[in-house]
């Protein structure tokens, strides 16, 4: 990780060092909330998977090459994150000179860590055994076996306790933005993606980078030419999918509403 937060800054100041005969050019520094919302669509699958196992005493070894299959899904109820403080910086540049003044590009970065609250989640898992082909009734089923004809299809529901975990998120986005190029204010918007890097620890222990999603809204207001103070909204959306191959098998829709303010300079 400490790489790609190197290599993010070591590419805004390579962006800084290019003669700017067409843009106009910014660098930022911002500080805000992050209100994670809850993680949504979760499945526990690693988890689920264990459980069906045990429940029927269902061997792969002795089982599988029989041509008999056990397959479930383990889904829960929404997972709660904390909310938290966000930092972050971008730069980027406008069109100035090409007659676009209106249009811009930008990388940015930012910190925030939406924690894995401790809760207790509800679940519900589908199960179903299905004896291979040519085999009597009986032969290689788990015990106890559900039905006569060795077949299984259960729904079950029960609840989970889930302790807090510790969850880090840093994100570097490519964001194209459009304001409105006002002498003093500036409403902007913006729409962008990237990568979401998710690290945990704790009884959810794993890391993983995925794509994501980003859109915001702001105003900034220029004191000069060069300064100027800004407020920005976003909202950010990505999947996790098998965070913690080792434990639960965690996947999950992450997304989050941020407000920041900040400081930016126009060069």
């Amino acid at each position: 990780m400490n790489r790609l937060v190197t290599s993010v800054l070591l590419l805004m100041v390579f962006l800084l060092q290019i003669e700017p005969a067409h843009s106009e050019w910014y660098v930022s520094g911002y500080g805000g909330y992050s209100a994670a919302q809850p993680l949504n669509d979760v499945t526990m699958n690693n988890f689920g998977l264990r459980s069906a196992v045990n429940r029927y005493f269902f061997n792969p070894t002795t089982n599988a090459p029989l041509g008999n299959t056990l397959t479930q899904n383990f889904q829960t109820s929404d997972l709660s994150l904390e909310q938290s403080a966000l930092f972050g910086g971008k730069g980027g540049y406008f069109f100035t000179d090409e007659g676009f003044s209106w249009l811009g590009v930008e990388l940015e970065a930012f910190t925030t860590t939406p924690t894995i609250k401790a809760q207790t989640v509800s679940t519900e898992q589908g199960i179903t055994f299905v004896l291979g082909p040519g085999q009597n009734p009986g032969a290689g089923c788990p015990l106890p076996p559900p039905t006569t004809q060795c077949s299984v299809q259960e729904h079950l529901k029960s609840t989970l306790p889930v302790t807090e975990s510790s969850l880090r998120l840093i994100t570097v986005l490519f964001n194209v933005v459009a304001r409105y190029p006002g002498e003093i204010f500036q409403p902007y918007v913006g729409v962008g993606g990237g990568a979401f890097y998710f690290s945990s620890s704790g009884q959810i222990d794993g890391r993983q980078v995925v794509p994501g999603l980003n859109l915001q809204a702001g105003l900034k207001v220029l004191a000069t030419k060069e300064l100027g103070l800004f407020v920005e909204g976003k909202y950010n959306y990505a999947t996790i999918s098998n965070l913690d191959p080792a434990g639960f098998g965690l996947s999950g829709v992450y997304n989050a509403f941020n407000i920041l303010s900040g400081i930016a300079y126009h060069f």
